[in-house]
């Protein structure tokens, strides 16, 4: 039996956590958020047949519009999950 990555534990339960009790914000506020991202070093841009798809290169979470539903800009920031920047929350600085 080979044994499951703890980081992918870690997301997974950061993701039932939000999924369960997170608040979720505007489609303004999700818009500005992935702006934000877009514009990061840090992020991880592919292309699909769907268009561009983005991942946090920190935490590895996509980053979605509003239909999305594993989607890391789409909940307010707690301890456990939003912006992990190195620098601190990306989106907090600039009031998002």
């Amino acid at each position: 039996m080979s044994r499951v990555p703890q980081n992918l534990i870690q997301k997974t339960v950061s993701l039932a956590i939000a999924l369960t009790t997170g608040r979720r914000v505007s489609d303004e506020r999700i818009r500005r958020r992935i702006k934000i991202c877009a514009r990061c070093r840090h992020v991880r841009v592919r292309k699909s047949r769907q268009g561009r798809k983005l991942n946090c290169g920190i935490c590895g979470c996509r980053l979605r519009g509003r239909r999305g539903l594993i989607n890391l800009a789409r909940y307010e920031e707690t301890r456990r999950y939003g912006c992990k920047h190195p620098k601190g929350s990306r989106w907090k600085a600039r009031g998002v």
